[in-house]
């Protein structure tokens, strides 16, 4: 067994790349069954001297959005690495703007206690040296981590489950980043450095548990959740009470769910009325996220129980 040195990988690829882009991995965008490398500009992990690793595939198992999907999966030749470094990466032909992206994908993973999954993007300096900006882990334990407000360290944002799809996108405006889970706000944060994005990876460490990757979606016009003014809706948390208060000034609400700030649905109430008032008497004491629906569009709002 063998460890893979690893520091940053880059590479010289060629693809027409608009500021809109969705990859779906399917036979209709050119794809086939079998090892992602050199597929659509696509390339594995190197093993090597003109070695890349073989077992990072396209497959029909599993898929959220048509039939084929990205899957990243151990490979026996090699032992479990100390961080995530197996699987396949991607660069932009033209760097994305950094200061208005919206970058999503869905995600499938099978085992808990295995690998830890990660994606990323990064950029590179006016010298070509290639530094990380966005980084999301799915943790072997559950958790998926996110880079703190500091661009220091990681820390929890919500969790997984096995063998079940999940959408994650990150919104950026300027150097902040908001993610979502399934179109729930579950944090805020910054990049971690400051670059175009030229590059993107979905890695794991190789001990153990498949991903599956589908329906990467970059700068989708649909993408972000935003689609009525927060203006029209009002809000306030009524400490005596313990209620948390919506008011519509044009529109009725359809559904309000709330969310812990872990991504973890704990109040769903559907309305038919312009105001809506929520008992929260049951919740602990923290940070919560209401995901209103009006005329089929949502809005995410974040509250404070105290």
């Amino acid at each position: 067994m063998k460890k893979i040195t690893f520091l940053f990988i880059c590479s010289v690829l060629s693809l027409n790349l608009t500021a809109q882009q969705t990859i779906s991995f399917e036979s209709s965008e050119g794809f086939t069954l079998g090892d992602v490398h050199n597929q659509n500009s696509w390339i594995s992990t190197g093993c090597g001297e003109d070695c890349n690793i073989s077992t990072q595939l396209i497959s029909d198992e599993q898929a959220s959005d048509g039939n084929y999907s990205f899957k990243i999966t151990p490979d026996a030749l090699f032992d479990t690495q100390e961080s995530p470094i197996m699987g396949g990466f991607y660069d932009f032909a033209t760097p994305i703007d950094y200061t208005t992206a919206v970058v999503s994908f869905d995600v499938y993973i099978t085992e808990q206690g295995g690998s830890d999954f990660r994606f990323a993007l990064s950029g590179e300096d006016a010298t070509g040296a290639g530094f990380f900006t966005v980084l999301i882990n799915f943790g072997y334990l559950g958790n998926i981590a996110v880079v703190n407000e500091l661009g220091e360290a990681f820390v929890d944002a919500a969790t997984w489950e096995v063998n079940t799809w999940y959408n994650i996108r990150a919104e950026v405006a300027g150097s902040s980043i908001t993610y979502y889970l399934d179109d729930v706000e579950v944090f805020q944060s910054v990049l971690v450095s400051d670059y175009n994005f030229t590059s993107m990876r979905f890695v794991h460490d190789n001990w153990g548990g498949d991903a599956f990757i589908d329906n990467i979606r970059i700068n989708d016009e649909q993408l972000s959740i935003g689609e009525f003014s927060k203006d029209t809706v009002s809000h306030f948390y009524d400490q005596a009470s313990q209620t948390f208060n919506l008011e519509s000034a044009n529109s009725t609400i359809s559904n309000v769910e709330i969310y812990s700030i872990l991504g973890s649905n704990v109040i769903s109430k559907s309305s038919a009325s312009t105001t809506e008032t929520i008992d929260v008497s049951s919740l602990s004491t923290g940070v919560y996220l209401a995901k209103v629906s009006i005329n089929g569009n949502t809005e995410t709002i974040k509250f404070a129980k105290n």
